[in-house]
């Protein structure tokens, strides 16, 4: 596999020696010439899911505020991205909320600094002779799951909407053909992911399948988190506000040129992967509304509202002890950010 200048590979950090890594970490930070550089671990391989943060390497937009991004793919048999920023391997990691408090709850000092999705991919898909719209919908039905810990999430919906917990559920895969065979009646899903499959299949959304987000059913969380180590924030807080201001700058193009967004992935960043063509040109049309669903969103920030929500509900349900919003978080990086973009 080709990688793109700023890639920076995994297996390049395993090889190192301590020697090396500490001079790596000497030449990084001690030298005030040129841009700060900051290495993102992705939790994916590169496909359309990073199309704004690759738009902002190739046009420039990071070292426009004084950074040089850098990036570790993800992807099968590479190391989580928390574990990758504890060991100093990265600056900045893309996480969700779950591994992000189990991660506070081992000792790290984390700090989330943004959120990719300003309205969650997360969903669950019926058909259409059983649709589930609303909450009361669930009500009866037998609900598709990728693991126990989701009972949670329909259990917190049903809670909100003052509904009993009146359904059952079955374990199933990452694909929505059970659905369709009539194994459940809804199936959780991403909004940019499985729906692509069924399309596939000739069925239309909205008439022979309904997607419903969580966050119309009253779920309201975030996802596509972007955190960082409370050091490096403290140390290098222009390089992060700068990295952010970047990032930003470079969703927002994407979301205005989506035709510039594919390409980026397909014919750069992502060209050596063997990705479908059709499959990321239609979840990069998925995923826009949700990154952006309004022209003024504030693109990247944090909602204190939210995490003290039913994000919470849920974490203390699975047994986590969530600390304070302001222990965690830093919601003036993206105030910082946007304030250089204005």
């Amino acid at each position: 596999m080709k990688f793109a200048s700023n890639v920076v590979p995994r297996r390049a950090f395993i090889q190192m020696g301590a020697g090396a890594a500490a001079f790596a970490g000497f030449s990084r930070f001690s030298f005030a010439a040129g841009p700060a550089r900051v290495t993102t671990a992705n939790g994916w391989v590169s496909n359309v899911q990073y199309s704004g943060f690759f738009l902002g390497i190739e046009r420039g937009y990071f070292e426009e505020f004084g950074v040089k991004a850098e990036f570790l793919p993800g992807g099968p048999n590479t190391p989580d991205t928390l574990v990758s920023l504890s060991a100093g391997q990265a600056e900045i990691a893309t996480a969700n909320w779950l591994p992000f408090i189990d991660a506070v709850q081992k000792g790290n000092d984390f700090v989330l600094i943004g959120a990719q999705w300003a309205k969650s991919p997360a969903a669950v898909m019926s058909m259409a002779k059983k649709p589930l719209l609303k909450p009361k919908d669930i009500l009866g039905m037998k609900i598709l799951i990728q693991k126990p810990s989701d009972a949670q999430i329909i259990d917190a919906i049903l809670d909100g909407a003052g509904l009993p917990h009146d359904y059952t559920t079955a374990p199933t895969g990452f694909s929505p053909e059970p659905l369709i065979a009539g194994d459940g009646d809804a199936y959780l899903a991403f909004a940019t992911n499985q729906p692509i499959t069924l399309e596939k299949m000739g069925l239309v959304a909205g008439k022979d399948f309904h997607v419903t987000l969580l966050d119309d059913l009253g779920y309201h969380v975030t996802q596509g988190l972007y955190l960082t180590t409370r050091k490096y924030l403290t140390e290098n807080r222009a390089a992060v506000v700068g990295y952010m201001a970047g990032m930003i700058k470079g969703w927002k193009a994407a979301v205005a040129e989506p035709e510039a967004a594919l390409d980026v992935v397909l014919n750069n960043y992502g060209a050596d992967l063997g990705l479908d063509a059709a499959q990321q040109k239609r979840q990069n049309e998925l995923q826009m509304p949700l990154v952006a669903p309004a022209p003024d969103t504030r693109l990247f920030a944090l909602t204190p509202s939210v995490f003290t929500g039913p994000m919470t509900v849920v974490a203390k349900a699975a047994g986590r002890t969530v600390p304070d919003f302001e222990k965690i978080a830093d919601t003036t990086v993206v105030d910082d950010a946007l304030a250089k973009l204005a």
